[in-house]
């Protein structure tokens, strides 16, 4: 299901570095906000998304 998210997003001209999948455990509280922040600040650093014209 990941890849065809992955096609999806190409298709649609985002960067395929908006998209992360990581598997946390509901006991992993600290590695969920960790993980939260440094996508937060990915996405931050790339700016504003892009999406192609519809034809």
């Amino acid at each position: 299901m990941f890849e065809l998210t992955q096609k999806l997003i190409k298709l649609l001209g985002i960067d395929l570095e908006r998209l992360r999948l990581e598997w946390i455990s509901s006991a992993e509280g600290t590695r969920f906000a960790e993980v939260a922040r440094e996508f937060t600040e990915k996405i931050r650093s790339l700016g504003p998304a892009t999406l192609k014209q519809a034809a």
